[in-house]
């Protein structure tokens, strides 16, 4: 009988510590549940952070670029001096792009646009810099252009005031003449001259003019050079050769007579005959009679009508 009351004593001691077991294991499965509840909370709570830190590197990255992008268009071609530092600020804005979509390293990722803004900075600063010396070139390019213009301006002026003085001192010095006359002579009995309308009888064209006064021509021998055309405009002529022709305003033109005049600065009247060869015929019709000064310019011409 005590033999069973001891066996029974042992069980119940037995069930009573697999009792106590059970109870401490369902204690720490419990307390382990709650920690790996805990865990998994600061996991989630860990990564929630972490995707806020990608976004807030995100937007900054984005918030930089559109900055700069911005910047370097409203520079325009002053942008391209900085190609290659424009370069590196891409090429690095992609690379931090690429380790937020790839990688999570905080340091790395942190370091990578810190020295991005760094660049960036300097990026601005120098495109101001590039700004402000440009604007002051183009304000400086621009005053010198401005006082060339004047300067040419004034030039011309001064060239165009030279020139008209030079073509009055020109004109004030050029011979002129006046009651230019011209008039077919035959000779009669003792070598009278008589005026003849006829060609057959024509010997001679006598020509009358005066030499007008003037204190601002050199005085001594000046030159006149007379160019008969007969009606067929042929012009009559002693040769072809240079010592017949003279230049006038670049052309060389054969004369038919060259007339001397000692001239002294005044009023001055001058009779040149131009005397035709025994073998040349005059012909009927119009002769056309012009003068040339020495210089060129021609100052009087007339005419004479033969039948």
């Amino acid at each position: 009988m005590d033999n069973q009351n001891n066996k029974n004593g042992k069980n119940r001691t037995l069930l009573y510590a697999l009792l106590a077991a059970l109870a401490l294991a369902l204690v720490f499965v419990i307390i382990l549940a709650s920690k790996n509840s805990s865990i998994k909370g600061n996991l989630q709570q860990l990564e929630a952070e972490k995707e806020m830190q990608r976004q807030d590197f995100q937007a900054e990255v984005d918030s930089l670029m559109k900055v700069h992008n911005e910047l370097k268009e409203s520079y325009g071609e002053l942008s391209q001096e900085l190609a290659e530092k424009d370069s590196i600020i891409q090429a690095d804005a992609v690379e931090i792009k690429k380790l937020l979509d790839s990688q999570w390293d905080y340091n790395r990722i942190k370091k990578k646009l810190a020295s991005l803004q760094t660049i960036s900075q300097k990026y601005v600063r120098q495109m101001d810099s590039l700004y402000t010396v440009n604007r002051e070139l183009v304000a400086e390019n621009e005053r010198i252009r401005e006082e060339f213009q004047a300067e040419r301006r004034q030039n011309t002026s001064l060239t165009k005031q030279k020139e008209e003085l030079t073509n009055k001192v020109n004109q004030a010095a050029t011979m002129k003449i006046s009651n230019y006359t011209a008039q077919a002579v035959r000779f009669k009995g003792g070598g009278k001259e008589t005026p003849t309308d006829r060609a057959e009888r024509a010997e001679r064209i006598r020509l009358d003019f005066t030499v007008a006064a003037n204190d601002l021509i050199q005085p001594g021998t000046k030159l006149f050079y007379v160019r008969i055309a007969d009606p067929r405009r042929a012009i009559i002529s002693k040769g072809t050769g240079d010592e017949y022709a003279f230049q006038s305003n670049g052309e060389t033109l054969q004369f038919t007579e060259k007339v001397r005049v000692n001239y002294d600065g005044k009023e001055t009247a001058v009779r040149a005959y131009y005397t035709k060869p025994d073998a040349y015929e005059m012909m009927p019709g119009t002769y056309f009679i012009d003068v040339y000064e020495q210089g060129g310019k021609l100052i009087g011409q007339t005419a004479i009508d033969l039948k």
